[in-house]
């Protein structure tokens, strides 16, 4: 699996709770800071390149990362319609394909249940590992349940949602043991509006760390605290803050990152490092990027871009006549 999509994946799991509808995730090109009718895109990286493939409508249909010519990672979407119902993941080591490490995801809904169900089915190619994930939606669209049925047992999550005001909280509990809490609120800073979510990770019921993001009206994000939990004083001790900008074409132009000590009990910052990004693009409309250049560090990453050719509507006085 790709670094960025690891992310991507990272982020989606992590919101489960605002799925409306029982339907697996899909990948767009937007998701890819592409714009356009991008067909393929090509990232050169410092350990191989990594490839995405779209179709006209923009879905991802396969990624590729190659670390060399014989050791490299493939996976497959498939779609029917609009709906995910197929991933593969394929692993390729010294050029053979290694079946205990590729896996295959095949998704489909409950259309007997009024919300539906969302069921996930995970084979390995060896057959050796299998498991199955049912999410259960409430009378509004939320997931409410998700069962995870895999060789060592049977594992139920239990989502509970708390609303007040604008804030809204949702708690997962594994087993009936709280495992990840999530608050969301919208404020007015500076006359803009802020979505702020704050995200509490658990072990057997006790605190371990807290991401707080900050994002704005046009979902991008702006800030992103991190938090370790101190056992001795049982609060959470802010440990770095990351701050980003952006420029008139909405991409990131600057990453400051402050690193915090406590003092006296209150955090105070022991260091800042600055990174600013520029782009050259492509020079199309809509252009994209097709260098980043980080800077001081000097260090740059470099995208190859192929477009699909504009549909060519055949006129009507142009058809072969009966």
């Amino acid at each position: 699996m790709k670094q960025f999509l690891r992310m991507l994946l990272t982020l989606i799991l992590t919101g489960l709770s605002q799925w409306v509808s029982a339907q697996p995730e899909v990948f767009k090109r937007g998701d890819f800071e592409l714009r356009g009718p991008v067909k393929t895109c090509t990232v050169l990286t410092d350990y191989g390149e990594e490839r995405f493939e779209f179709d006209r409508e923009g879905k991802l249909l396969k990624s590729l990362t190659r670390y060399s010519d014989t050791d490299y990672e493939l996976t497959h979407y498939r779609y029917r319609d609009t709906v995910l119902t197929e991933r593969r993941d394929e692993v390729y080591r010294d050029g053979r394909f290694d079946k205990s490490t590729s896996f295959a995801h095949f998704y489909q809904i409950d259309t007997l249940r009024t919300q539906g169900d969302l069921i996930e089915k995970i084979v390995s190619y060896d057959q050796k590992i299998t498991e199955q994930i049912t999410y259960k939606f409430d009378s509004i669209g939320r997931i409410g349940r998700i069962i995870r049925v895999q060789q060592e047992g049977i594992d139920e999550t239990e989502v509970v949602y708390t609303s007040y005001g604008a804030e809204t909280t949702t708690e997962y509990l594994i087993n009936g043991q709280l495992s990840k809490s999530i608050r969301t609120s919208r404020k007015e800073i500076s006359g803009e509006s802020r979505k702020i979510e704050l995200r509490k990770e658990y072990f057997q019921g006790i605190p371990q760390k807290a991401i707080e993001e900050v994002k704005d009206a046009s979902n991008r994000l702006l800030e992103v605290s991190n938090y370790r939990f101190d056992p001795a004083k049982e609060e959470f001790d802010l440990d770095n803050q990351y701050q980003y900008s952006y420029n008139e074409a909405g991409l990131m132009s600057r990453e400051t990152i402050s690193y915090y000590r406590m003092e006296s009990g209150k955090p105070k910052v022991s260091r800042v490092s600055e990174k600013d990004f520029i782009y050259q693009t492509d020079g199309r409309t809509p252009e994209n990027w097709i260098k980043k250049i980080v800077t001081p560090q000097n260090a740059y990453t470099t995208r190859k871009i192929a477009y699909y050719e504009p549909v060519v509507e055949q006129q009507a006085d142009s058809l072969p006549k009966q």
